[in-house]
């Protein structure tokens, strides 16, 4: 057989398995735009029959709306004593004063409300897309419905986006960390997640312990900076109530076995908390001795939700990160492996038996 009849023969497959990615393509593309189609239709249709129409967004677009009017950010309830959190929905706040200055861009509605919708749900999606690419290279599309459809269908994505919980796109840095890599996490993405909701700050610890520190310093220079530079906005008085306020709530239990529930029959309410933060912060700080990424980011997504007082199904989106690198890895891994023939492999097989006798 001659050269120019071998390439010719080669053709027709090459042309069959481009034929095939570009399927495959559309097919995981498609499915991913149905899905997130159907999200937001479900998103916009419980909206209209909820009394708080997009109740969390209203929250925070509320809290900053008494801010820029001189009133007090946090609920009265909040300060006064015990209070729990569904009783103070858009009167009060939970997140610390200085998140709101960033919440400043989606303040009106409509073109707020879209726009911060927008965002929480691009940050979400090309999160997953950049956990692809890293581990599945120019493949990365085809895998994108199946990974990413799992993560659009479960109940807390979708409550999240009914409620236009900052959670999701959160949830979506989580994902771009594991793309950029341990050691490569930028220490203001960090900064500006904890001063938006202090607990997935615990994403300092996605790093190595060569550079734990320098992480921590920068990123704690970083938040103090935006701290200091909105303080003549917020004012001191409004980090004192927030702390109270913090200090103050109490978790409802009725959502899920959270740590602090679990904990609060032989602890009490303030040590449950505090346990909780201690045990996460354990988590996180053994993430950067443990050398395999997999097992640290695990534990860093773990350490991420161990210290929410009241598990809504939103709260566990983390974990929903954690299957789509554990998909991309797996199909990478299992993408590796030159199956072959059945005599080849049969070959290879008795090779690498010999070589270990």
């Amino acid at each position: 057989m001659t050269t120019e009849s071998s390439e010719e023969g080669r053709a027709p497959a090459t042309r069959a398995k481009g034929w095939r990615r570009r399927l495959l393509i559309g097919i995981s593309l498609s499915v991913t735009v149905i899905a997130l189609a159907a999200a937001v239709g479900l998103a916009v249709m419980a909206n209209e029959t909820h009394s708080l129409p997009w109740v969390d967004w209203a929250t925070y677009s509320d809290a900053f709306q008494r801010l820029l009017h001189g009133s007090a950010i946090y609920d009265a309830r909040q300060l006064s004593g015990p209070y729990y959190l569904p009783d103070i929905t858009t009167t009060g706040y939970v997140y610390p004063p200085a998140s709101l200055p960033l919440f400043s861009p989606f303040l009106n509605q409509p073109i707020g409300l879209v726009a911060w919708l927008v965002l929480n749900v691009a940050l979400m999606v090309s999160g997953v897309y950049a956990i692809l690419r890293r581990e599945l290279g120019n493949d990365a599309a085809q895998y994108l419905g199946v990974a990413l459809l799992p993560v659009v269908m479960w109940i807390g994505f979708l409550n999240g986006l009914t409620a236009g919980n900052v959670t999701i796109g959160l949830c979506g840095a989580l994902a771009w960390s594991w793309a950029v890599g341990r050691e490569r996490t930028p220490a203001v993405a960090v900064a500006i997640i904890g001063v938006a909701k202090i607990f997935p700050a615990i994403l300092v610890c996605w790093t190595t312990p060569s550079r734990f520190l320098r992480s921590v310093l920068t990123a704690a220079l970083i938040a103090a900076g935006w701290l200091l530079v909105t303080l003549p906005f917020v004012g001191p008085t409004s980090w004192f109530d927030f702390l109270r306020a913090l200090g103050n709530a109490q978790p409802m239990c009725s959502y899920g076995p959270s740590v602090s529930c679990v904990l609060q029959p032989a602890l009490g309410v303030s040590m449950a908390k505090l346990a909780a933060l201690v045990i996460a912060g354990a988590l996180g700080l053994g993430a950067v001795f443990v050398r395999t990424d997999l097992v640290a980011f695990t534990m860093i997504a773990v350490a991420w939700i161990v210290p929410v007082s009241d598990l809504s199904n939103y709260s566990v989106l983390p974990l929903f990160v954690v299957w789509v690198v554990v998909f991309a890895v797996g199909m990478r891994r299992l993408r590796s492996v030159e199956v072959g023939s059945p005599s080849v492999a049969l070959r290879h097989l008795a090779a690498r038996t010999r070589g270990r006798a």
